[in-house]
Formats: structure tokens, C-alpha cells, sequence
């Protein structure tokens, strides 16, 4: 039986808090704990937690120092116990009633046993519609996030040996990622499944933290990739200029 560490982060977003949480209880695998890191919230989200009577459910609310010292918090409560960690933040919800059910089996019935599990996923905006995005081949991982860390299952003896190194604010998500697959065997030991996992709320992406989570890529491509200053910096282009296109193209598609 597979066994999964859900972390939640929330800091005042009751109304994210409770639309994840009602994704989770939904699930028809049932076999997980639900990890509650709450930042001191005072929107009501600490009141609420105090009324959920859900066994599963571990819930800390105190002040940390952002969203990745909130998530290693997480990580560390999650590893303490057999199985897989996944991120599932306030607002995040997973795609459907049977995801935690096909990703157990997907482990059950993989050759060995699978260290690092992902799949699609699709951006939610504020009015609701989910936009679909493929995940992309591990081999890919230079280029930046293979899919968002809401569709990713950490197997937790590997994942206590890693962090969010939190001097990154918007991008230790993705350097955590490349430490945690570092030397795998990318054939064995990574599960990349062909489903979509989850929605991913992206109602609070503003257009200035995109530009500077590229910059942070290009530190951390340099740091952990051994990328030379002249590769990084060509990366960051190409991703800067992606990036203002698909701004530039967003109101004609909208």
C-alpha cells in the first residue's frame, strides 16, 4: 500500500484553504496524511482549521519567513514516515476524484520502485478555466520545471536529504528539483505518467515575479548545472523573450 504526505501551505486564503481541502477529502484513496503548514493566518484560516475533525489531518499555524521556509516545515513533518510528499498549496486542487488512486498504482506496478513521479497538470485562472499543459521529458530538466511541483511525488527517504533553499523567493522549487534527481537513473527511478494530476491555481502569478524567477533560473542553472555564464545568460533570453510573447499574445487569445 502507498502511502502519501499531502503539505498544504496557506497564509490567508480561507477560500483557497477550503476549496483544496474538499479536493483531498474527495479523493478515493484515502491512505495519506494531510499536512497543514498555516502562516499565522488572520483571515478566519485558523478558525477553520480548528473546526476540521479529519483524523488525517496535522495542522501548524505560526509565523515563518516566507512560502519556503513554510514548505520546508512541511517537508520535514512529511518525512517522517514512509511513501511519497506531495505539494498541494491553498487554492491548488487535484484534477479529479481518482488521482491519488492512479498514482498508487502507477508505483505499485512500476519495475522498481519509482523515486521521483510526475504528470500534467493545468493552469486554473480567476474565472476558472483550466488550460492544459503537458509535462515535459526529465532529459529537459536544464531548460526549467519538467511540470509544476503541485503534479510531483517526492519519495520521502530520498526527500530528506534535500531543502527549498530558501535564498531563492521564487525559484527553489526548481532548484530543489535538480538536487533531489540528481545522479538517478533518469530510466529507472523516474515515473512520468501521461495523466493530468492537478489544477494549479495561477490567480497569484504577477508579470514582474515571472521576469525575476528567470533571473533566480539563471543563478541556479549557473550554481547546480554547471551552466557557464554564456549558456545561462542564452537560457535566460530565450525564456525572457518567451515570456514577454506569450504577455503580448495573452489579450488577443482572451
Amino acid at each position: 500500500m502507498v502511502q502519501f504526505s499531502i503539505v498544504t501551505i496557506n497564509r490567508n486564503n480561507l477560500a483557497g484553504l477550503i476549496k483544496t481541502y474538499a479536493s483531498i477529502a474527495a479523493q478515493t484513496y484515502q491512505h495519506f496524511r494531510w499536512i497543514v503548514m498555516d502562516g499565522a493566518s488572520t483571515d478566519g484560516c485558523v478558525e477553520w482549521l480548528g473546526n476540521v475533525q479529519d483524523p488525517r489531518a496535522e495542522i501548524t499555524s505560526e509565523r515563518d519567513k516566507g512560502l519556503y521556509d513554510a514548505m520546508n516545515k512541511g517537508l520535514a513533518s512529511a518525512v517522517t514516515t514512509p511513501g511519497y510528499t506531495l505539494f498541494l498549496n491553498s487554492g491548488d486542487t487535484f484534477h479529479d476524484a481518482d488521482v491519488l488512486k492512479q498514482v498508487a498504482h502507477a508505483i505499485q506496478a512500476a519495475g522498481c520502485v519509482p523515486r521521483y513521479v510526475y504528470g500534467d497538470y493545468c493552469l486554473e485562472d480567476a474565472t476558472g478555466k483550466l488550460t492544459p499543459v503537458a509535462g515535459k521529458a526529465i532529459s529537459h530538466l536544464h531548460l526549467g520545471m519538467p511540470t509544476s511541483h503541485q503534479a510531483m511525488y517526492f519519495e520521502n527517504q530520498r526527500l530528506s536529504t534535500v531543502r527549498f533553499r530558501d535564498e531563492y523567493k521564487l525559484s527553489a522549487d526548481y532548484c530543489m528539483i535538480i538536487e533531489f534527481v540528481s545522479g538517478m537513473d533518469l530510466g529507472e527511478e523516474i515515473l512520468r505518467l501521461p495523466i493530468t494530476l492537478c489544477n494549479f491555481d495561477s490567480t497569484g502569478i504577477s508579470q514582474t515575479r515571472r521576469f525575476d524567477a528567470l533571473k533566480e533560473d539563471r543563478i541556479i542553472r549557473q550554481r547546480f548545472l554547471k551552466h557557464s555564464a554564456l549558456r545561462a545568460g542564452a537560457l535566460y533570453f530565450m525564456h525572457f523573450v518567451h515570456t514577454h510573447t506569450k504577455i503580448w499574445r495573452a489579450p488577443s487569445s482572451s
